[in-house]
């Protein structure tokens, strides 16, 4: 793998868009009530969308949980990090050079990055290829794959070569390029036939319906916490929301974030509390309590353990960033 990641000549180039990373300062990815991500496309009869993630600068170093229809093709430019498809029971470790596939509806995220840690993501609508779900390309080679109880699939250097090098060559066509569009069908065309290849070849574990239930009520608890994190809150709510016992909740939880329900609702207040902190004026005291935290002492104490900064240097160090780019970088 080259060390150079900003030269135009480089297959491993950063797309120029997205390649200054302090333009993401303190983003993480939008998610809607039920954790869905809306996917915004620049120009909408063109259903495919590119983006970085600079994790230096995401909250809490991590691309929080969530999902969206729209598959999503990424790939590690820089470092490596841990990514999570429907749930952290199934984690994957991303080196530079290794990719990976997420299916449509999924829940996913990643975290434990190396420092500089960078990853450049593809995601296209399950309508690419005809524009309305009645065409014969969508029924006979998308849905098929959305349809599939599978979450993804770990894409390495050696051995999926052809649809990484597909990834890269999307991520590299020009923006104002008039002919962007047929581009984008040509190596879109092949990066799924590629990955339909795989899908027929490889032994691709596909999740039981149990599990996929189980996804269902974990996803209802998240939303709850979404919803309640600012009031007194605990275990026996996250748990009552999708009417689980506390066992099974705490199972949920530690299979798809790796964390308990009451680690997973703190982390969740502090990196609302900062977003917060960059984002408006409020007193440390307010974030604290309109994030959950009775006492701001207790508040600040967990902060620094969270982010190795105190809430006010926090603020200083990022809340005056420019952080207005935010098409390409989160």
């Amino acid at each position: 793998m080259p060390a150079e990641l900003t030269s135009a000549s480089s297959p491993y180039a950063m797309p120029p868009i997205a390649r200054h990373a302090g333009d993401a300062l303190n983003k993480a990815v939008p998610v809607n009530d039920d954790y869905s991500e809306d996917i915004h496309y620049d120009d909408p009869s063109i259903p495919i969308h590119f983006c970085m993630d600079y994790f230096d600068t995401l909250i809490g170093h991590e691309i929080n949980v969530h999902w969206h229809t729209d598959f999503e093709f990424a790939f590690m430019l820089k470092g490596s990090c841990d990514y999570h498809l429907h749930g952290a029971s199934n984690t994957i470790r991303l080196r530079q050079g290794d990719g990976v596939f997420v299916n449509s509806k999924m829940l996913h995220s990643a975290d434990n990055p190396t420092p500089g840690a960078a990853m450049s993501c593809l995601t296209v609508s399950p309508l690419f290829f005809s524009g309305q779900p009645a065409g014969t390309i969508y029924l006979d080679h998308v849905l098929p794959v959305a349809n599939k109880p599978f979450a993804g699939l770990k894409l390495t250097a050696e051995r999926d070569a052809a649809m990484l090098g597909e990834i890269r060559t999307l991520t590299a066509v020009g923006r104002h390029d008039p002919m962007r569009a047929l581009d984008y069908m040509t190596h879109m065309a092949t990066l799924w036939k590629e990955l339909l290849r795989t899908l027929s070849t490889r032994d691709v574990p596909e999740a039981p319906s149990v599990e996929q239930r189980r996804e269902q009520r974990m996803r209802v608890m998240l939303v709850f916490i979404q919803q309640h994190y600012g009031e007194p809150i605990d275990l026996n709510d996250i748990a009552a929301s999708a009417s689980v016992s506390r066992t099974e909740c705490y199972r949920l939880f530690k299979t798809h974030t790796g964390s308990s329900p009451v680690d997973y609702l703190l982390s969740y207040r502090l990196r609302q509390a900062a977003a917060k902190l960059v984002s408006n004026d409020d007193s440390i005291a307010h974030v604290a309590r309109i994030c959950g935290f009775a006492n701001a002492s207790y508040f600040g104490k967990r902060f620094r353990e969270h982010f190795a900064l105190s809430p006010g240097i926090y603020r200083k160090q990022y809340g005056d960033r420019d952080s207005s780019d935010s098409s390409a970088v989160r």
